[in-house]
C-alpha cells in the first residue's frame, strides 16, 4: 500500500493523549542527553587525544570543526526529509542515534586526526538530522504551546554534557613532563608523548600515561544506539496512525475517481483527437509544478504567511543568532578543560570538575528559564539571556586570566546564561513564523558554520599567540551574541 505525503503528515499531526506527549518528550529528553555525550565527550578527553595523536591544538580542532562541516548537508537532508516525511520523524531519529554510536566508538581508534575529521563530518551530519527531526517530533506534540517543552528538551543536551566529565574522568591518562627521573614505557598502548614549545620557545616533551579514553567514548555509544530501539518501536506506532489515514485517504479518493471516470468516459473522445498534444502540456506542467515545489520549499513566505522580506530578516536573524550560540557553546565547553590545565595549572581532576561544573550551570540555566517561558514573553528571556552572557564574559577576560577563583565563579555564570540561548531562540523563531523543516535547518546551517568559525579560530589562537586568547574569544563571542 502506497502512503502518499499527505497522509504522513496528517499522522504526524494527530492529536495525542497526555501521557502519550509525556512519554514522548521524556524519550526527546533522553535523545538530547545521548546527543550531548557523543556530541561534547571530545571536550573532556581533549588533551588525551591530542597526545594519542601527536598532534597540536589547531589541527585538533580544525579536525573536530569537521562537524560544522558535516551539519550543512545534514541541515538540508534535515529540512527536506522532516517536510517531506514528517509522520516518519521516529525513525530519522533512531537511525541518527545508531549513526552516531558508531562514529563516537570509532574515534579513540584512529591513527591520525584526518580520520577524527571524517568521524566528526558523519557526526555532524546526523546530528542535525536528529535536531530536525527531534524538534519537529515536539512541534508535533505540543504544537502553539511548545516554548516551554522544547526548553525542557534541549535541557537535556547539557545533563548528557554535565554526565560526560564524570564517567570519562576514570580514564583519562595523566600529563607527565619529560625528565631524568621519568619511568615510562612507551610500548604501552596506554603511554604517548609529544613535543610542544614552550615561550621561551625551548622544546619540551611530554608524556601522557594510563590513558584509557576509548572507554569513555564506548559509554557514549552504548547508551546511544541502546535508546535508538525506543524510536523504532514509537515509529511502529506512528505507522499503524499512518496505515489508518491511509485506509480513509484510499476510501476518499475512491470515491473522487468514481466521479471523475464518469466525467472521463463522456469526454474520452473530444480528449483523443488531443491526446498527443495533451500529453506534452501535461509533461510541461509537471517539471513546472516539481520545480515550483522546490523553490516554494526553500522560500522564505512559504513559513511567514507570503511575506518574503519579513521571513528572510527572521531567518537571516536567526542564522546569526545560532552561529554564534552553537559555535560559541562548543568554543565554551571543549576548551575549559584545557584552558585550566595550561594556563591555570589546574590538576586532571581539577580540570575535569570544572568541565563538570560548567555544565551543572548550563543545565540550570536551561530549567529555570525553562519555568520562567511559562509567565515571560521570549524576548524578553532573549534580551535577558544575552546580556547576561556578555557581562559575566567581559567580567571573566578581566579577572580569570591568572585568578583560579575567578574562572571558577565567572565559567559558571557564562554557562549559566548561555544554555538556555538555544531552545529561547527556537521559541522566538516559531513565535515569529511556522518552523518548517527549511527554518530549521536554517538554525543549524548558522549553528554549523559558527562551529567551524570558532572551533578553527580558538584552535589556532591558542597555539600560536597562547592560551589567554580563549578567554578573550569568548568575551567577544559574547559581545556579538547581545
Amino acid at each position: 500500500m502506497n502512503v502518499d505525503d499527505s497522509v504522513v503528515k496528517a499522522a504526524g499531526l494527530r492529536n495525542r493523549g497526555k501521557l502519550q506527549k509525556v512519554v514522548e518528550t521524556g524519550a526527546l529528553v533522553f535523545s538530547w542527553i545521548v546527543m550531548g555525550m557523543y556530541a561534547e565527550v571530545p571536550g573532556p578527553t581533549l588533551i588525551d587525544l591530542k597526545y594519542r595523536l601527536n598532534t597540536g591544538y589547531e589541527e585538533l580542532a580544525a579536525a573536530l570543526s569537521a562537524r560544522g562541516f558535516g551539519t550543512f548537508p545534514g541541515c538540508i537532508v534535515g529540512g527536506l526529509l522532516v517536510d517531506k516525511f514528517s509522520g516518519w520523524s521516529h525513525l530519522m531519529v533512531a537511525l541518527t542515534l545508531d549513526v552516531a554510536a558508531v562514529a563516537v566508538v570509532l574515534m579513540p581508534w584512529v591513527p591520525n586526526v584526518q580520520y577524527i575529521w571524517m568521524l566528526c563530518f558523519v557526526s555532524g551530519f546526523v546530528q542535525a538530522i536528529h535536531n530536525a527531526a527531534g524538534t519537529r517530533i515536539s512541534l508535533n506534540i505540543w504544537k502553539d504551546k511548545s516554548a516551554s517543552p522544547l526548553i525542557l528538551v534541549h535541557l537535556g543536551y547539557g545533563l548528557g554534557s554535565f554526565l560526560t566529565p564524570l564517567y570519562s574522568d576514570p580514564f583519562l591518562g595523566e600529563m607527565i613532563q619529560n625528565t631524568r627521573d621519568s619511568d615510562i614505557t612507551l610500548n604501552d598502548t596506554n603511554n604517548f608523548r609529544t613535543t610542544s614549545i614552550s615561550p621561551d620557545r625551548s622544546e619540551e616533551t611530554y608524556y601522557i600515561t594510563n590513558s584509557k579514553i576509548e572507554y569513555a567514548y564506548a559509554i557514549s555509544g552504548i547508551a546511544t544506539a541502546s535508546l535508538s530501539v525506543a524510536y523504532f518501536v514509537f515509529q511502529m506506532i506512528e505507522n499503524k496512525f499512518i496505515k489508518q489515514a491511509d485506509i480513509n485517504s484510499v476510501q476518499n479518493k475512491k470515491v473522487e475517481n468514481e466521479l471523475r471516470n464518469e466525467i472521463a468516459i463522456r469526454k474520452e473522445k473530444e480528449l483523443a483527437r488531443d491526446k498527443e498534444s495533451e500529453l506534452r502540456v501535461k509533461i510541461k506542467d509537471g517539471k513546472c509544478n516539481k520545480l515550483k515545489a522546490m523553490l516554494q520549499m526553500i522560500n522564505p513566505a512559504s513559513c511567514a504567511k507570503g511575506r518574503f522580506w519579513y521571513g528572510f530578516s527572521i531567518l537571516s536573524s536567526m542564522f546569526f543568532h545560532f552561529g554564534n550560540v552553537g559555535g560559541g557553546q562548543y568554543l565554551v565547553s571543549q576548551f575549559v578543560r584545557s584552558f585550566s590545565i595550561d594556563q591555570l595549572k589546574f590538576s586532571s581532576t581539577d580540570g575535569t570538575m570544572i568541565n563538570t561544573s560548567y555544565w551543572i550551570s548550563f543545565s540550570s540555566g536551561r530549567f529555570l528559564f525553562f519555568v520562567l517561558a511559562k509567565w515571560v514573553s521570549v524576548k524578553v528571556l532573549i534580551f535577558v539571556e544575552t546580556f547576561g552572557a556578555m557581562c559575566c564574559a567581559v567580567v571573566m577576560a578581566i579577572f580569570a586570566n591568572d585568578n583560579s577563583i575567578a574562572l571558577w565563579v565567572l565559567i559558571q555564570l557564562v554557562a549559566f546564561f548561555w544554555g538556555p540561548m538555544w531552545p529561547t531562540g527556537v521559541a522566538w523563531t516559531d513565535y515569529h513564523m511556522e518552523s518548517t523543516g527549511m527554518g530549521m535547518a536554517s538554525q543549524m546551517f548558522g549553528a554549523s558554520v559558527g562551529s567551524i568559525f570558532h572551533k578553527r579560530l580558538n584552535g589556532y589562537l591558542y597555539d600560536n599567540i597562547g592560551q589567554v586568547t580563549y578567554l578573550y574569544h569568548v568575551t567577544g563571542s559574547a559581545v556579538f551574541g547581545f
